[in-house]
């Protein structure tokens, strides 16, 4: 360490372990249930690729248990267009799947807005922005890309579940 002053050494370390805490602390936090349910639906996460994704958790479908919002971030779930985004309903003690969406960015919101006894998505999604998801029974749009684009009002009252 010898030329290094201690204050900016500390800095550096400070810095390369803000960096790395994110990708941690998103693999830490998720719910061990999630997790097994998340490697269930997708069977073999990719060849020789880590399952790796970030969540959200809430209440969708009004029924008091957290349901969880998984947008998968490795490369064989993610393209220029986006990601796959995977709903699942919370139980006492699971995660159920519910629904798959491709080609999805962040931020991802939710609405107070309710269709079919869930509540209205907004993701983005390339090229057109913040588009409107609305639950269409079985489960919410495929593709995002050919929803209607949300409005100011929408936008504004929605709450970001994952940025």
């Amino acid at each position: 360490m010898k030329g290094i002053p201690h204050m900016k050494f500390v800095s550096f370390v400070l810095l390369v372990v803000m960096l790395a805490a994110p990708s941690l602390l998103k693999a830490e936090s998720a719910p061990s249930n999630l997790v097994s349910a998340v490697k269930a639906y997708l069977k073999e996460p990719g060849v020789g690729e880590e399952l790796t994704f970030q969540h959200a958790l809430t209440d969708l479908n009004g029924d008091g248990q957290a349901d969880a919002i998984v947008l998968l971030t490795g490369s064989a779930w993610c393209g220029s267009g986006g990601c796959t985004m995977l709903v699942f309903e919370g139980n006492k003690d699971s995660f159920v799947f519910r629904s798959r969406s491709t080609i999805t960015r962040k931020p991802i919101k939710v609405t107070a807005e309710k269709r079919n006894g869930w509540k209205t998505l907004i993701v983005n999604t390339n090229k057109i922005g913040e588009v409107v998801m609305r639950f269409k029974g079985t489960g919410y749009p495929l593709n995002p890309s050919i929803q209607p684009k949300a409005s100011t009002a929408q936008l504004k009252a929605a709450e970001i579940l994952l940025k």
